[in-house]
């Protein structure tokens, strides 16, 4: 369960206070300067679900590989805890020593600012070929060309149906453009009294939307575009006519909970979804689609990915880099179709064994991979995603169907 919502503050601007121990930098030994690896290794990740079995394993076959190693799970509760923790324990020296996390965080500032390693001149001790892995997605983790990140899982939007409610509403088939998602949205509303979509209110889930209408942000070029704007009133006009609604309102901690209580009918949502409703919802009929875009016809995504990033306070970044190099394995990766995770992993070679494996996820082809948009957030991505979202929630509280004047103010602020 991915994309939660980013409220940290910058780490330049965070107060140094104490975390629990458990997070905290704790190789020991180290052993890599003597030819024989020892020490632990702290690994943090969000937690939930199948992903818990997921780490479990793929660390239980590390530590075999690695006999000298002990690697200590720090877990998460949603991976809007481990983003919104992640600040101060980075300022204050605790973070794991390895965290696991995808590029739609704000990994280039925490890179910028320090916070965890670059790994270029580290990999090259590892059994880890970075030609393994899609170039893009491998890309996706350099910045000013320095590699932050090793592949984990290649990741991508979607746009999530419950049938059960769509049907009580009369809706028999999927809507071929966004507009028809607008539609859908009402008519559920109206016949059922529930929200035909559910979002979870942060800087992922609102630019789906945007990109849906042909928009993005271009690292802060473009925030206060045409296309943006109709995506963000897009929203709020359902919100004002009750035909859409947060997961918050609902009650829900995230939007695949509401769909998976049968809360609401639609959702932007992603593959994560595919373990989470194998494990918490296995009665409810559901379907995994590319986004529908305001052009008949066309359909869009965002393409991104996870990866394993080093604290810069870690005390043995090659200890860790051989850590990393386990977890990313091929051992590993086809571990992640096996336990029905809901990642695909990022090795080209187990892309198409991931897709034969779990059918859900038929509709993503290489093609649609391919021609995936980039999230391209503003370079200050957490102040801007505050922003963002505290100037939706307020719109929504006040019933305005327009989005113009926020987005303007962003782009002052935050564009480049």
């Amino acid at each position: 369960m991915r994309r939660r919502r980013l409220v940290s503050l910058s780490i330049a601007v965070i107060a140094v206070t104490a975390v629990a121990t458990a997070c905290g930098s704790s190789n020991s030994g180290g052993g890599s300067s003597s030819g024989k690896l020892s020490g632990t290794v702290t690994v943090g990740f969000a937690g939930g679900g199948v992903i818990n079995t997921y780490m479990t394993d793929i660390i239980k076959h590390a530590e075999k590989a690695l006999p000298g190693v002990k690697i200590k799970q720090v877990v998460y509760p949603t991976y809007d805890d481990q983003l919104n923790q992640l600040p101060t324990q980075f300022a204050a020296g605790t973070a794991p020593d390895i965290t696991l996390w995808d590029n739609s965080a704000p990994v280039a500032e925490f890179a910028t600012q320090g916070a965890i390693a670059s790994m270029s001149s580290l990999i090259g001790s590892t059994s880890i070929k970075l030609s393994a892995f899609p170039q893009a997605l491998v890309n996706g983790w350099k910045i000013d060309g320095k590699l932050y990140g090793v592949p984990s899982y290649l990741q991508n939007s979607a746009y999530v149906y419950n049938h059960d409610v769509l049907e009580k509403a009369g809706i028999t088939s999927y809507p071929t453009d966004i507009t028809q998602v607008g539609q859908d949205a009402q008519q559920v509303k109206t016949k059922t009294g529930k929200p035909g979509i559910v979002i979870l209110e942060n800087l992922f889930h609102l630019t789906q939307y945007m990109i849906a209408f042909d928009g993005g942000f271009n690292y802060g070029k473009t925030i206060d575009s045409a296309q943006n704007v109709a995506g963000l009133n897009f929203l709020l006009k359902l919100f004002a006519d009750g035909a859409a609604a947060s997961s918050e309102q609902l009650g829900a901690a995230w939007d695949g909970v509401a769909i998976g209580d049968n809360q609401a009918a639609m959702a932007d949502g992603g593959p994560w979804y595919i373990g989470y409703m194998s494990t918490s919802a296995p009665k409810v009929s559901y379907t995994l689609k590319p986004i529908p875009s305001v052009t008949p016809g066309k359909s869009v995504i965002t393409t991104y990915g996870g990866a394993y990033s080093i604290s810069a306070k870690s005390s043995d970044k090659a200890l860790d880099m051989a850590v990393i190099a386990q977890l990313t394995n091929a051992w590993s990766q086809n571990e992640e179709i096996t336990t029905n995770l809901g990642f695909v992993p990022a090795m080209t070679s187990y892309v198409a064994d991931y897709r034969a494996h779990t059918p859900e996820y038929a509709p993503f082809t290489n093609a649609v991979l391919a021609a995936g948009a980039s999230l391209n957030y503003p370079v200050n991505t957490t102040a801007f995603g505050n922003a963002l979202v505290a100037g939706f929630q307020q719109l929504v509280a006040s019933h305005s169907t327009s989005s113009a004047a926020l987005l303007k103010q962003l782009q002052q602020k935050y564009g480049s």
